[in-house]
């Protein structure tokens, strides 16, 4: 549970929406590297990684 400032928790949701769209890009390299033998389940605060038609993407919504 998040404890600080509006503006702390702003900060903290963007580093993280960040990072999920690191991940989504990491993620679509292995996919590459080995077709069809990457699956994952990943979630954090203001993000979820999705498995597309076009590959993983972080949703932000």
């Amino acid at each position: 549970m998040h404890t600080g400032s509006a503006d702390e928790l702003r900060a903290k949701t963007a580093r993280s929406q960040e990072i999920g769209h690191q991940i989504a890009a990491l993620l679509n390299e292995a996919e590459r590297l080995a077709p069809g033998g990457v699956s994952a389940q990943v979630r954090g605060l203001g993000f979820t990684v999705r498995r597309t038609v076009a590959g993983f993407t972080a949703d932000t919504r």
